[in-house]
């Protein structure tokens, strides 16, 4: 008999995860609170991207969902019947504005945990959370629902989730995994289950340390990010091309900068910081200077260029209010149609309060914004600024001889591609003078 096992929690982490459970073998139940997306799920459709040998998220959920390898449900006491361990994937977000974290989504996962847990069952906490909140927060909801003790009656670990969107269900497969536990058993049986998932290493550690290590994972990555963003006025006043100076800085073999992009966007690494500052009381007399300043720095990504290119028209007699901008690719990151805390998003925000008309290609995100153009030529027709906010595989197959010839014809237009994707594609073309960068 197959073991069955419950992953709480379908989204961009969440259902790839549940794939893969079943491509090794489990049983999975799903989990979710959100009824529209269980039906959605429950008829094997999901906005979810991600491929893998060939083969989309998608395909793979009609799949287990045929086989009956995998369930979905909205109770939790569906996943009680037939699982022991449970994955739970429900994330604390971070309010855009005022930075408040909001915990009452996890919160109510382990209550709806709780009510229907088992002697001896595991749970697994996959989210990243503000370190030390398991302990302190969530292993009492569930002894307080379960009326059990944990470490004794049931057993708790900490082992977050490392992957990449786009890269998951590869990743979930090969990545290494941090695992704490609320005891030394807690952490191997959590430990014996995920071997299963992964062909990486496992590290067996302190709760606290697992749930410390993902934190600066992402906020490692923050200060690296930040510390482009800076040097976009270094390459600026020397009149080089970042990404090209990037490229020469990382042949070292001791260096390994990331690229430069519109800004940081997704779920982690933005909130990063706000988790290892909320984990800090005052009695520490802790600060983080240099974390807060990478988080401001990035956050201010998007103002500063708006700023830059309003400069760059000003300087040709020419006006943010009377200008079309044109943001190519909305999602949070190249290849993803998820636009949570988006810094395409973000770009277009900061031009429309400038006064320009913004329009929006994105070919994978829901037309869920009034600024969205459904096809590439009527985006592109009369811009006065470009700027690439994603890049999406689609943009690839595009024309961009042809969609150049619909662009404003009477001054350069002003060109924002940290990576120069897009420069790449039409240096070539008779017209390149209308190109300008900001």
């Amino acid at each position: 008999m197959r073991e069955s096992i419950g992953v709480i929690g379908l989204g961009y982490i969440g259902l790839p995860l549940s794939m893969c459970l079943c491509e090794r073998g489990f049983r999975v139940v799903g989990i979710d609170t959100d009824p529209d997306k269980v039906r959605r799920i429950e008829a094997g459709e999901t906005d979810v991207q991600e491929d893998y040998r060939g083969e989309t998220l998608q395909q793979r959920l009609q799949r287990h969902l045929a086989a009956g390898n995998f369930i979905v449900s909205s109770r939790t006491a569906v996943a009680a019947w037939e699982a022991t361990t449970y994955l739970v994937t429900v994330g604390v977000p971070v309010h855009p504005e005022t930075k408040a974290l909001c915990d009452e989504p996890l919160r109510m996962a382990m209550e709806n945990i709780g009510r229907v847990l088992k002697p001896h069952d595991v749970v697994v906490i996959r989210s990243t959370v503000v370190p030390g909140t398991v302990e302190s927060r969530y292993v009492p909801i569930l002894e307080e629902t379960s009326r059990m003790v944990a470490g004794v009656d049931f057993h708790v670990a900490y082992a977050a989730e490392r992957v990449a969107e786009g890269r998951a269900m590869e990743e979930f497969q090969t990545l290494d995994i941090v695992v704490g536990g609320l005891t030394e058993k807690c952490a191997a049986l959590a430990a014996q289950t995920l071997q299963k998932l992964t062909d990486g290493q496992i590290h067996i550690t302190d709760l606290r340390i697992a749930q410390l290590s993902k934190v600066i994972e992402n906020a490692q990555r923050d200060v690296n990010l930040a510390m482009v963003q800076e040097l976009q006025a270094v390459a600026k006043a020397h009149q080089v091309n970042l990404f090209e100076l990037i490229q020469m800085v990382n042949t070292h073999p001791r260096v390994q900068m990331l690229l430069p992009s519109v800004g940081v966007g997704g779920y982690c690494i933005p909130n990063a910081y706000h988790y290892l500052s909320a984990s800090l009381d005052d009695t520490t007399g802790a600060d983080l200077p240099l974390f807060r300043t990478a988080r401001e720095t990035n956050e201010g990504a998007p103002q500063r260029i708006a700023r830059d290119v309003a400069q760059s028209l000003a300087d040709r007699g020419r006006s943010m209010k009377e200008a079309v901008v044109v943001v190519l690719g909305l999602g949070m990151k190249d290849g993803s149609n998820d636009i949570r805390q988006s810094p395409a998003i973000a770009c277009a925000k900061a031009f429309q309060s400038l006064g320009a008309v913004v329009r929006a290609y994105d070919p994978t995100v829901a037309p869920l914004l009034p600024y969205q153009v459904s096809n590439v030529e009527d985006c592109l027709r009369g811009a006065d600024a470009i700027v690439v906010g994603a890049w999406q595989p689609a943009f690839d197959h595009l024309d961009w001889g042809r969609l150049f010839g619909l662009v404003n014809p009477t001054a350069p237009v002003i060109l924002v591609d940290p990576r120069g994707r897009l420069e790449a594609r039409v240096l070539h073309l008779p017209h390149t003078t209308i190109l300008q960068r900001a």
